[in-house]
């Protein structure tokens, strides 16, 4: 016998002697309690001719160990359709319950056997079954990923949005765990996303929380809450920024996250992702917040019309690489904007370059968070500047646009001198495609 199973014995089948007791019976309460002991063994050891054997003996169909385990428990634990065929027809009690009040259809759920579970509800056992944690075995098979026993109970009537002591659903658990079949099987069935657990979240906060992208994103296309408020007040967003996942980030922001909405602590997810440091979730909540509302939001005087920003303009993150050309001149544009902020702009003037293309103070604040050094404002200048490039209209000449802003800080001589060395690039360029082609001239 393994020395991890533990035995009790049942009072009422004690054999200490009292007055009422023959030498009979207590003969046959110590073979029963024997027999009781070696029937759980035997199902333990998936005896199947030792079960069939003391089964035909005096015995405890029910009998307990220590756990409150039955025999049934162990047998739907292990799978084993023979012997659960004997068991249940000796009339064992299909709802017998262990110490953590789990039933042997919790156990069939649990460990995946499709037999096994088949058989349990062909003889009525009961789906909504509770254990100690209102689980039922409909969540205990969604905890483990058992995709085809969700859908067999599915199939048998199982309640989909059932809820256990922390409020939370099927659906809870499987976006939790990025278990997308099981979760398409749930909302085929009906299962709803707008359920909140006790702390009020959706599943959808849930899988933001679990960093699972892919879920998300299923999630999304399905129609979830975006912005829906948990106990905390907090949308879906404020966890993932806090969290630091830059990807599930970017899907909420790519649907049309609320970036203004403040948790109970007052913060809205610009300041969570600053505080910790993503500096990629930052970049992304800005850029999302100038493409929705690019000139709005400037510091009185510092609001300015023409700055090439493109209003209400739809959240798709713009692709930089549609073709080689347009490439080449990022690419381009990048190299000068990286000169411009680590070698010509001083401490402070990144700033006023920001405030004259309406960047708010927030928005500011929020980059230059990340310190590095007394040399931290270059990367916040260049930072800044490309989140800038980020929101231009495809009809603006970035180039033009720089100059003229520097101009209107007061930087024109910097910007006479970015315009030089242009020109004089784009010279050199020209002048190097001409010489290229006279090499291959057949003339010369």
């Amino acid at each position: 016998m393994s020395n991890s199973i533990q035995y009790i014995s049942c009072p009422s089948r004690s054999i200490c002697a009292s007055p009422s007791s023959t030498p009979e019976e207590l003969e046959r309460r110590a073979i029963i309690q024997r027999n009781d002991l070696l029937l759980h063994e035997a199902v333990i050891k998936n005896d199947t001719d030792g079960v069939r054997k003391i089964l035909k003996e005096p015995v405890d169909i029910n009998s307990r160990n220590n756990y409150g385990r039955a025999p049934i428990h162990w047998a739907s634990a292990r799978g084993n359709i023979d012997i659960m065929d004997m068991l249940l027809n000796a009339h064992c009690d299909i709802e017998a319950r262990d110490k953590e009040n789990k039933s042997a259809l919790h156990e069939a759920c649990q460990g995946g056997h499709v037999e096994v579970t088949q058989m349990l509800l062909a003889r009525e056992a009961a789906m909504e079954a509770r254990d100690n944690q209102e689980n039922t075995p409909l969540h205990v098979a969604v905890q483990h990923q058992q995709n085809q026993i969700v859908q067999i109970l599915l199939d048998n009537g199982a309640d989909p949005d059932c809820e256990n002591q922390k409020g939370n659903t099927p659906v809870h658990i499987a976006a939790s765990l990025g278990s997308k079949g099981i979760l398409n099987s749930l909302l085929q069935h009906g299962a709803s996303l707008a359920v909140q657990n006790q702390s009020g979240n959706t599943a959808l906060h849930m899988a933001c929380q679990a960093n699972e992208a892919e879920t998300v994103e299923i999630l999304i296309n399905k129609g979830a809450n975006l912005n829906c408020l948990n106990k905390r007040l907090q949308t879906p967003i404020h966890i993932a920024a806090e969290m630091g996942h830059t990807e599930i980030c970017k899907l909420l922001l790519a649907a049309g996250a609320d970036i203004e909405q403040r948790e109970q602590g007052g913060r809205t997810p610009l300041y969570i992702a600053a505080r910790g440091s993503f500096t990629a979730i930052v970049d992304m909540i800005i850029k999302t917040a100038r493409l929705d509302y690019p000139g709005t939001e400037g510091n009185g005087d510092n609001k300015k019309e023409g700055s090439g920003l493109k209003p209400k303009l739809s959240r798709r993150w713009r692709s930089t690489s549609k073709d080689e050309g347009r490439a080449k001149e990022y690419e381009r544009l990048k190299e000068i904007l990286y000169k411009l902020a680590y070698k010509h702009l001083g401490h402070g003037e990144w700033k006023r370059l920001a405030h004259h293309w309406a960047f708010t103070d927030d928005q500011i604040k929020a980059i230059e968070h990340q310190y590095n050094g007394p040399s931290s404002y270059k990367e916040h200048g260049f930072r800044m500047m490309l989140i800038w490039t980020h929101g231009l209209s495809a009809d603006v000449n970035p180039i033009k646009e720089l100059y003229e802003s520097l101009v209107a800080i007061g930087k024109k001589p910097l910007a006479d001198t970015l315009r030089r060395k242009i020109d004089q690039e784009n010279e050199a360029r020209r002048s190097g495609n001409n010489k290229q082609k006279c090499s291959k001239c057949s003339i010369c």
